[in-house]
């Protein structure tokens, strides 16, 4: 919160001074706590030669889905903005966004083993960046957040009020009939051979401290797709 100047003034149209600001008290966004959230989970880092921010993937992503890596980072902007909406420098958030968005574009030209370039036009269509899938009711698409970061004048609810901004992470719907049929290990992404399910009673019983567990944690599955070996691997301890 800040408080304006009460000596400073301005001349209207006609001429006269009047004064901008009378103790005035403006919401305005952290910036540095913003970006410091960016730097904790690994999107950004420090370029040691220009002394400036660059983007970064993000590896815990690398064995989502596209629509799943592209509905986390949409999750993590909307999230930021909607908590920062009323502020003043909520502008700012655009620098943000093209933080992330470029953090999503490296995540999946490391996914696909690619360039960033060749990643990022994979999903372009007339210059708008979207992964499209398949639903009960037919073919949906999800766009990158692009709406822009207008200030919100009105004011909102004890109920909207949230400590913390919301960044849920998504995962998609896939089915395990659809996952089964694509026919690739979700952990060495194997194509030939057949596929086993690996399956755990509960979330909760997975102590995260193994790869594949933290695998499992973060896409809140019970459920894994594995060829023969990394199946076979996995109960014998060698998979990560």
């Amino acid at each position: 919160v800040k408080v304006g100047r009460d000596f400073h003034s301005k001349r209207r149209s006609d001429g006269i001074k009047t004064r901008a600001f009378s103790l005035k008290c403006e919401l305005y966004m952290p910036t540095d706590l913003v970006y410091s959230r960016l730097f904790k989970k690994g999107a950004i880092k420090v370029n040691q030669k220009t002394g400036k921010w660059k983007p970064m993937h993000r590896p815990e992503l690398i064995k989502l889905v596209p629509l799943e890596i592209l509905r986390n980072y949409n999750a993590q902007i909307r999230g930021t903005y909607q908590y920062y909406q009323l502020a003043v420098n909520v502008c700012h958030l655009n620098s943000y966004k093209y933080l992330l968005e470029y953090s999503m574009y490296k995540t999946l030209a490391n996914k696909y083993r690619t360039t960033l370039s060749k990643a990022k036009q994979k999903f372009m269509v007339n210059g708008i960046f979207q992964v499209s899938y398949m639903t009960k009711s037919g073919k949906k698409t999800e766009v990158l957040y692009d709406k822009g970061f207008r200030r919100n004048k009105a004011p909102i609810t004890k109920k909207d009020i949230e400590k913390l901004p919301s960044e849920v992470s998504y995962q998609s719907r896939t089915s395990l009939i659809q996952r089964l049929m694509a026919n690739q290990c979700e952990w060495c992404k194997a194509e030939e051979g057949s596929m086993e399910v690996h399956h755990v009673r509960k979330l909760k019983n997975l102590k995260g401290k193994k790869k594949w567990e933290r695998q499992m944690i973060a896409r809140n599955r019970k459920t894994m797709i594995l060829c023969r070996k990394c199946h076979r691997d996995l109960h014998n301890g060698k998979l990560d």
